[in-house]
């Protein structure tokens, strides 16, 4: 049996959130990072899946529809993510539970399944480097705690993609983070297949950029989790699905 690591990349489109704020209603659900391996010591598969429409909840249903059936296709034994049991694991169950009152369907119950043998590796990496948190940090950036384990986790760089001058304007850092994705690039994905736009250059630059950030952000969690003690930290950093908040 092996190990899924999943990560969201969501967008505020309507209104941004508070800040320090995480209620469901501010995110709408962009895209998900996946990975996988059969043993830990393996090299996983990655991948990631975009919404395929604008912010409706068919497409919402639509993103659910292909990660459940991604997941089914693979033995799972533990899911990980990296602040999973506040962010993306409370979001998906809450989109999913919307979704299912609205439109019938049973989102809601397979997420938590999935959800059963859910483990944070940001909360071993938070007691692991306790000294390294700040005053107001629960968990550490993901950044930091893999520079902390000696692990090269590479970043993803403006510089290396190529779009039209003005085309970010928003944004004067250097390296993707994200809350670029969540002001700015995951809102520009979505209009854009919204509006038709998948074939023009820059929505395949844009394209480009955001898997090679969601693939960052899932490729390298196995190993960290590996370095933090592996199966060892099941038992105790074990989140099952949150409560709708």
């Amino acid at each position: 049996m092996g190990t899924l690591v999943l990560d969201i990349e969501t967008a505020s489109p309507f209104e941004e959130p508070p800040d320090g704020s995480n209620e469901t209603a501010y995110y709408e659900w962009v895209a998900v990072g996946l990975a996988y391996a059969d043993v830990l010591e393996d090299a996983p598969a990655t991948q990631v899946l975009f919404r395929r429409g604008g912010w409706e909840d068919a497409y919402t249903a639509d993103l659910f529809d292909r990660l459940l059936e991604w997941c089914d296709q693979r033995d799972i034994e533990r899911i990980l993510t990296y602040n999973g049991a506040w962010f993306d694991g409370t979001h998906l169950l809450n989109w999913a539970a919307e979704v299912d009152e609205r439109t019938g369907s049973a989102f809601r119950p397979a997420i938590e399944r999935l959800f059963e043998d859910h483990v944070d590796v940001a909360l071993a990496a938070a007691d692991e480097y306790a000294d390294e948190l700040w005053d107001d940090q629960h968990v550490l950036p993901d950044w930091k705690a893999y520079k902390l384990a000696g692990i090269d986790n590479a970043g993803v760089w403006y510089e290396d993609y190529r779009f039209p001058e003005g085309y970010l304007a928003e944004i004067d850092e250097s390296a993707v983070q994200g809350k670029h994705v969540g002001r700015v690039l995951g809102t520009k994905y979505v209009e854009n297949v919204d509006a038709g736009l998948e074939e023009t250059s820059v929505h395949r630059e844009l394209t480009r950029l955001l898997t090679d950030y969601g693939e960052s952000d899932v490729a390298d969690l196995i190993e960290l989790y590996v370095s933090l003690g592996g199966p060892a930290l099941d038992e105790q950093y074990r989140r099952p699905a949150p409560a709708i908040v």
